[in-house]
């Protein structure tokens, strides 16, 4: 088995969320950014497992998604963003800042095994089919999943007089590169 280490600064994980409701028309649709992640791998062949961490402090609203898929950085005021987080922390996960969520995955063939593990210690877990490449001493796995809110412990996160509420199912889109240790952007960036 090689031993492999997340590269942050080539790792991307977006979650998206979608409003319904009586003025669901008025309200949002989501992008988020985790940020800070960290975490490990082991792969070989069409096995392998890995471990990751994405502390609450790192979540960021990039901006509103459009109907046409693209996300606009521009439409929501810093206050719009800081509620929207403060609401996701507090509502969804029932934590700080300080929160964190645990994803642990086990490859076998074109299916892994996804748990997740939010700070509350509800965990779900879905199979999915990720694309996972070998490019050198580095790992790809990209892939999509829907995941259930309520499963995961969340209360109902629902606008001004229950105007609108936030779908129970999330769209988590990843983008995840391990690298062996010494090779990460990181590293990269480090002087010689």
């Amino acid at each position: 088995m090689t031993e492999l280490v997340l590269d942050a600064a080539r790792s991307r994980v977006r979650i998206q969320t979608f409003a319904e409701g009586l003025l669901a028309r008025l309200a949002h649709n989501l992008e988020l950014h985790c940020g800070e992640l960290s975490g490990a791998a082991s792969h070989e062949g069409k096995t392998g497992t890995a471990s990751i961490e994405a502390p609450l402090r790192g979540i960021t609203v990039a901006g509103v998604l459009g109907k046409d898929g693209r996300t606009d950085d521009r439409g929501l005021s810093p206050a719009e963003r800081r509620d929207a987080i403060a609401k996701m922390q507090h509502d969804v996960f029932h934590s700080g800042a300080e929160g964190i969520v645990r994803v642990e995955a086990h490859l076998d063939g074109d299916a892994a095994r996804v748990r997740i593990v939010p700070p509350n210690d509800r965990s779900v877990e879905t199979v999915i089919r990720p694309d996972v490449r070998t490019e050198g001493d580095k790992v790809r796995a990209t892939g999509t999943f829907e995941i259930s809110l309520a499963a995961i412990g969340s209360d109902v996160v629902k606008g001004p007089m229950n105007a609108f509420r936030v779908k129970d199912k999330v769209k988590v889109i990843f983008e995840l590169v391990f690298a062996a240790a010494g090779s990460t952007a990181q590293d990269d960036d480090q002087p010689a």
